[in-house]
């Protein structure tokens, strides 16, 4: 006998892991004071789904929002077959100038050899996305970013069309727990993140959206 009634609904997609999301897709991050209170025990959406290209490899980036509407950026890192997750957020101009002081970042860009930074003031605000101090860890380099997702499709080529270019400097706590991203866009524009690198397993209860874009 035919089954005339029987259900063409999708099945319900899974998600189970934090490098699967999509935009839409919801998150909650451990209630541990390893995080502000803005952040911890707090469900995050994803907002939209974007590409750093390096020269050999990438990062997809997570841009992510609270229910009070503080944004916070996410990637996943892969090390020594370890996942860690990166959580950054953007600070000003002044809120370098109260972090390191304006004369001692600007070292970062003067001086040939890598540089080594001291944390001035710790604001409260702050508390958990900063440590002591930084090491920066490699030259400058050149990375392009896409406003889009690419994962499962063919990056353009390296230095092609369809990204726009901009140099980086990464430095690192010694025990590589935090660290300062710069970004530096063509026209000079300049952007400073505080990242702050917890294990994989602080993201919990994943919540698949409806994925459809």
């Amino acid at each position: 006998m035919f089954n005339f009634f029987k259900s063409k609904k999708k099945p319900e997609r899974q998600l189970n892991h934090a490098s699967d999301l999509k935009k839409g897709d919801m998150f909650t991050v451990i209630d541990s004071f390893a995080y502000p209170a803005w952040l911890k025990g707090q469900t995050l959406r994803v907002i939209d789904v974007q590409t750093y290209q390096y020269q050999h490899s990438s990062d997809t980036e997570f841009v992510l929002e609270t229910n009070t509407g503080q944004v916070v950026f996410l990637q996943i890192e892969q090390n020594d077959g370890e996942q860690w997750a990166n959580f950054s957020i953007k600070i000003q101009r002044d809120d370098v100038d109260e972090v390191f002081g304006l004369d001692e970042f600007s070292r970062i860009f003067d001086e040939e050899s890598l540089t080594h930074i001291t944390v001035k003031n710790t604001p409260e605000r702050f508390m958990q996305f900063l440590a002591d101090s930084y090491q920066q860890s490699e030259s400058p380099y050149v990375c392009y970013f896409h406003n889009k997702d690419f994962r499962g499709q063919a990056l353009p080529r390296y230095e092609q069309d369809g990204g726009e270019p901009c140099e980086m400097i990464c430095l690192a706590s010694p025990d590589e727990a935090h660290s300062v991203n710069i970004e530096i866009w063509e026209g000079g524009e300049t952007e400073v993140s505080l990242t702050l690198t917890r294990p994989i397993s602080d993201i919990v209860d994943l919540f698949p959206g409806d994925a459809s874009e």
